[in-house]
C-alpha cells in the first residue's frame, strides 16, 4: 500500500462535511498486540514504499518514532489511545471518499484483521519496539546463529546444484543487526549476515530533513554439477570434469539521497554488480574415441563479468501533482572464456 497523499489533503471533516462514520470501523483486536509481529510486516509491505526514509509523499512518513508521531503537512495522523479519532484509521479503514488509503487501483487494501491490529496498536499506546514511542536515544541489537548439515545419497553435486548448498555441515551468523537513535531524527543501522559462501552487510544512516546515506555488499555462490552424459557402449561411468565448477555472484552499492524541506528529493547512487567464476554450459564436448566417441562430456566456460550503474532520482510534488525522474547509466565489462575442459582433462 503507498499511503499517497495521506496527510496531503485536508480530511472532509476539516472542511466542514461530515465526520467518517465510525461505526464502519471493525473493531479492535483483543489481547496485546506486538510492533514487530503484527505492525511492523504492515507497514513493511504495505506503507514504507512511500512514506519511508527514502521518499515522504505528504511529508508523513512510518519508519520512525517521532516521524510518526509529528504526522504530515496536515497535522497529526496518530492519535495514542485513540484509533477511533485517528485519521490513519480513516484511511486505511476507506471512511473517507476519495482518500482511500492504498488508492484505489494502487495496492491491495487493508483487511479487517489488519485494521483491527492497528486500532489495536494505537488503542494500547502506539508501542514502537520494545517500549514506547519516544525521542530519547536508543540502541538495539540482534544476533541469531544457526547451524545444520545435509547428508546426501546419491548425485551430490547435483543436490548442491539444485539447493544452491553443499553437503555437509553449515552454519554461522543468520541475521545480525545493531541499530542507535543518535538524537532525535539522526539514525545509523548495522545489519547482514555471514553464512558458508552467503554474505551481506547493510550499513543506513540518516538525518531527518537532510539526508541519508545507505551502503552495503552482497554475495553469494551459484553451484553447478561437473557430470555429463552416460553413454552404455562406453567401459566408463559418465564422465567427470573433477571441477569444482560454481559462480560467485554478488553486488556492491551506495546512494546518497537529499531530503531537505521543501526540496525535491534527490538521490544519487553507484552499484557493482558482478559474476565470476566457472559456469556449466549446455553444450558438451566430444568424449571417446573411434565409432564410440560422444558428445557428452561435460563443459564449462570462464566468466569475469561487471556491471557499473550509475543512478539518479528525482521526485517533487508541485500543487499536488508529483514528478519523478529516474535516470540510469550502466557501462560493462565482459570477459568470457570458452575452451573443451573436458578435452583438457582427458
Amino acid at each position: 500500500m503507498a499511503l499517497l497523499g495521506l496527510a496531503a489533503l485536508p480530511s472532509c471533516w476539516a472542511a466542514g462535511l461530515a465526520e467518517p462514520d465510525l461505526s464502519k470501523l471493525p473493531p479492535a483486536s483483543e489481547g496485546a498486540v506486538d510492533f514487530a509481529r503484527d505492525i511492523k510486516p504492515i507497514f513493511d509491505n504495505a506503507c514504507i514504499r512511500c512514506h519511508g526514509p527514502e521518499r515522504q509523499r505528504s511529508k508523513f512518513r512510518l519508519d520512525t518514532v517521532d516521524a510518526a508521531l509529528k504526522g504530515g503537512e496536515q497535522g497529526v495522523d496518530i492519535r495514542p489511545g485513540d484509533s477511533a479519532h485517528s485519521r490513519l484509521i480513516h484511511y486505511v479503514a476507506d471512511l473517507v471518499p476519495d482518500m482511500e488509503m492504498p488508492p484505489i487501483g494502487k495496492g491491495d487494501p487493508l483487511t479487517p484483521k489488519q485494521v483491527a491490529l492497528l486500532r489495536a496498536w494505537i488503542d494500547q499506546g502506539v508501542t514502537w519496539g520494545s517500549g514506547s514511542l519516544s525521542s530519547s536515544n536508543e540502541v538495539s541489537a540482534s544476533l541469531s546463529l544457526t547451524v545444520g548439515g545435509t547428508a546426501i545419497k546419491g548425485d551430490g553435486k547435483k543436490f548442491r546444484e539444485l539447493e544452491w548448498q553443499p553437503r555437509g555441515w553449515n552454519g554461522g551468523i543468520e541475521e545480525f543487526s545493531l541499530a542507535e537513535k543518535i538524537k532525535p531524527g539522526s539514525d545509523v543501522a548495522i545489519s547482514g549476515h555471514a553464512l558458508l559462501n552467503d554474505y551481506g552487510i547493510k550499513l543506513e544512516t540518516e538525518k531527518r530533513d537532510l539526508g541519508f546515506v545507505h551502503a552495503g555488499w552482497e554475495q553469494y555462490r551459484k553451484y553447478y554439477d561437473d557430470t555429463g552424459g552416460f553413454f552404455l557402449g562406453l567401459p566408463t561411468p559418465a564422465p567427470q570434469l573433477g571441477e569444482d565448477i560454481h559462480l560467485d555472484i554478488g553486488k556492491a552499492w551506495i546512494d546518497f539521497g537529499l531530503t531537505l524541506p521543501n526540496w525535491p528529493r534527490m538521490v544519487l547512487g553507484y552499484e557493482y554488480d558482478y559474476r565470476t567464476g566457472l559456469q556449466a554450459t549446455t553444450d558438451w564436448s566430444l568424449y571417446g574415441t573411434g565409432p564410440l566417441a560422444r558428445n557428452i562430456g561435460p563443459n564449462a566456460q570462464s566468466l569475469d563479468e561487471g556491471v557499473h550503474i550509475i543512478k539518479f532520482d528525482l521526485d517533487a510534488e508541485v500543487k499536488d501533482i508529483t514528478v519523478e525522474e529516474r535516470f540510469r547509466g550502466e557501462f560493462y565489462n565482459l570477459s568470457t572464456g570458452r575452451t573443451n575442459r573436458m578435452s583438457m582433462l582427458s
